[in-house]
């Protein structure tokens, strides 16, 4: 998907092309709060995929309030931390100072527009962000461009667990949060990796159980969002709901499960 396509696609949906920055520097005090970022499941399963080691540099892409790049930092040598909401940006200078982490930086830059070298680092990271990115060829090549030879990549995003609830899946999540973009399948990232030159090296999937209160207060939802993301959850089909593993009390929704992709990709 080319940038003139992606923009199209996002002003199909109402979505500003800007809207991600402007929806996580709003909300960036919460994320920095937030547990499922800072001890999230999938932390663990990524410094396991990761393997770093004590003479990495390694790029975090899309770093938010840097829990990634706080979990990985006492490992490696260095970590530079990369995102467009520079609000973010400053909670997670924030935390790195809190846990006198002196080898992190963090500076404003693109997924899809890396501001670095080519070959630069051993390891790039990227968690619960490429959903939100409008062209992830170009963030994928980029990655493929900034890693030495025998780098790793190792990226955690939410997926669709198939291409049946695809749809649903989608409009629940832009429902909830305008700047998410588009969810994909195991086999999708498959195809846009080996697109880009990346070896696909092992995969697993981490369940994320949301508490609903939890998740639209975390995304700013408006009354009238939340009214419209419970319909949706009624209105979802038995198969829609299997999926998700929505779970209701007295006819509204209270809880589901998003499933979390992390994978090890090498150049």
């Amino acid at each position: 998907m080319n940038i003139l396509l992606a923009f199209n696609a996002r002003r199909m949906h109402g979505v500003k092309p800007n809207s991600s920055q402007e929806q996580f520097d709003r909300q960036s005090k919460l994320y920095a709060e937030s547990q499922i970022h800072l001890k999230g499941p999938s932390l663990p399963v990524l410094v396991e995929y990761a393997m770093p080691q004590h003479t990495d540099l390694v790029l975090d892409i899309a770093t938010g309030t840097g829990s990634t790049a706080l979990v990985v930092a006492p490992h490696v040598d260095r970590v530079v931390g990369i995102d467009i909401a520079e609000q973010m940006l400053a909670q997670a200078r924030t935390l790195a100072a809190d846990a006198n982490l002196s080898n992190i930086e963090f500076q404003t830059g693109s997924a899809e527009q890396i501001p670095f070298s080519d070959h630069r680092f051993d390891l790039v990271t990227s968690r619960h962000a490429p959903h939100h990115f409008l062209n992830v060829a170009a963030f994928l090549a980029e990655v493929r461009r900034v890693l030495k030879p025998g780098g790793r990549f190792v990226m955690v995003d939410q997926i669709s667990p198939n291409p049946e609830v695809q749809r649903w899946t989608n409009t629940w999540e832009r429902t909830r949060d305008p700047s998410h973009f588009y969810q994909r399948t195991v086999e999708e990232w498959m195809d846009l990796a080996e697109n880009a030159g990346l070896s696909w090296v092992r995969h697993t999937q981490v369940p994320y159980r949301m508490e609903f209160a939890w998740w639209v207060r975390q995304a700013g939802v408006s009354a009238e969002g939340i009214e419209a993301l419970k319909a949706h959850a009624r209105n979802a089909s038995q198969e829609e709901k299997n999926a998700a593993l929505l779970e209701f009390e007295d006819g509204e929704v209270t809880a589901f499960t998003d499933q979390m992709l992390v994978v090890r990709m090498e150049p």
